[in-house]
């Protein structure tokens, strides 16, 4: 029986760092973990049914662990960045103020047609139009138009609006986010006093984010939530 437990153990951990290495592209709608599960689940779940001479507990015993694993493995990645990074991943920024990152188009391995082609089914037409393209955990592809082409925009009456970009989570449940503040070029020094002067700790912030013109919004930890 812990032969069968230490192979799955193996088998699940090695389907997430190929799919991980495969690129995030490749996952579609659901997260690693999810789709690791759901190909493991249904290749144990055949084996005693196409083979009747496989006992049905070497079925159920992987799909218990698995079950236990995605479980707890959901419930750790919400309380440890480093997790998040390894099982999830985190969003890559495709184009970053109206700039492509060639780097990472490359090592996400996705051509400069597959680009405008994902622009294109989100009805954007130019390149120059887009503030912020930004690839996400499950491999969908999000768009930041640039302001001057929003609907109904200051451009359309003269008006010069700076550039507000996108919200940076600088703190998620009480944990800083390192990448997320070195891209809003904060430090923590910089965040300690903020909660200072907000009369608020660490612990106590569910969410705290600060967008590209410095506009900060705190979200306060709803102490009545389950722990």
């Amino acid at each position: 029986m812990s032969t069968i437990f230490i192979r799955t153990l193996i088998i699940y951990a090695t389907l997430i760092l190929a799919i991980r290495i495969m690129g995030k592209r490749q996952v579609g709608q659901l997260e690693v973990s999810e789709l690791v599960t759901t190909f493991l689940l249904s290749e144990l779940a055949s084996f005693p049914i196409t083979d009747d001479g496989i006992p049905l507990l070497f079925s159920v015993i992987p799909i218990l662990t698995l079950v236990a694993i995605e479980v707890i493995g959901a419930y750790a990645v919400t309380k440890s960045n480093k997790l998040k990074r390894i099982f999830i991943g985190r969003p890559t920024f495709i184009i970053y103020k109206g700039k492509i990152d060639q780097k990472e188009l490359e090592r996400n391995r996705i051509s400069v047609e597959e680009l405008f082609s994902q622009l294109r089914l989100k009805s954007i037409v130019s390149i120059d139009q887009v503030e912020y393209a930004i690839l996400e955990q499950n491999g969908q592809l999000s768009v930041i138009t640039k302001t001057c082409v929003q609907p109904l925009s200051p451009s359309d009456i003269n008006m010069d609006v700076p550039e507000k970009g996108i919200a940076h989570a600088l703190i998620i449940d009480g944990a800083i986010n390192e990448h997320n503040l070195k891209i809003a070029g904060k430090n923590a020094e910089w965040l300690k006093n903020k909660l200072k002067e907000n009369g608020t700790s660490l612990e106590d912030v569910f969410v705290y984010t600060i967008d590209d013109t410095g506009e900060e919004k705190l979200i306060r930890r709803d102490k009545n939530r389950r722990a």
